[in-house]
């Protein structure tokens, strides 16, 4: 049986938007109508003369994403209207994607839990804010890789809304 969109879960950095210094990793969850992961695999293909099929290599990824949010008063609010109103560039736009399921994690009783987890460096821009009059206010970011995937372990708090991200060692 197929598994519903609610066991992947994505998180952001907004501490280390907008010049922040400490990290502060929240799930992107309410108010977000979407959030689809584009991975845009960079293939080469090369076909030698006395081949019938060609070959090819997977040379890397092209991480993107423009997840869109209901206007919501929280965190996360507050952090995407600062982008709307300061128009960030440079190293303020740049922070932390992370992504798990849920079936990777082991929960405990009180809601804590640990499993793999990915951390993806990212920049993350304003994108657009509004809507059709009588509709719900929204706003879209866009959300650019910044660099290489690492595979870690999320830890969440009792509660589930704590996220510690520890880089896993080989």
């Amino acid at each position: 049986m197929a598994l519903d969109r609610t066991n992947m879960v994505s998180l952001l950095d907004i501490g280390h938007l907008m010049g922040g210094a400490s990290t502060k990793i929240v799930e992107m969850g309410d108010g977000f109508t979407e959030i689809t992961e584009d991975l845009a695999p960079n293939t080469e293909s090369t076909q030698y003369v006395n081949m019938k099929s060609s070959s090819s290599t997977m040379k890397g990824y092209e991480f993107s994403m423009s997840p869109e949010r209901e206007y919501l008063s929280d965190e996360m609010q507050n952090t995407i209207d600062d982008m709307f109103k300061k128009f960030p560039t440079g190293t303020q736009c740049e922070t932390f994607y992370y992504r798990f399921y849920k079936t990777d994690i082991t929960f405990a009783a009180d809601g804590s839990g640990t499993g793999e987890c990915i951390k993806i460096p990212v920049i993350v821009a304003p994108s657009s804010t509004g809507g059709a009059g009588g509709d719900i206010l929204t706003s879209s970011l866009q959300i650019n890789g910044n660099g290489d995937s690492v595979l870690g372990t999320i830890s969440i708090a009792s509660g589930g809304k704590s996220y510690t991200w520890t880089e896993a060692t080989t």
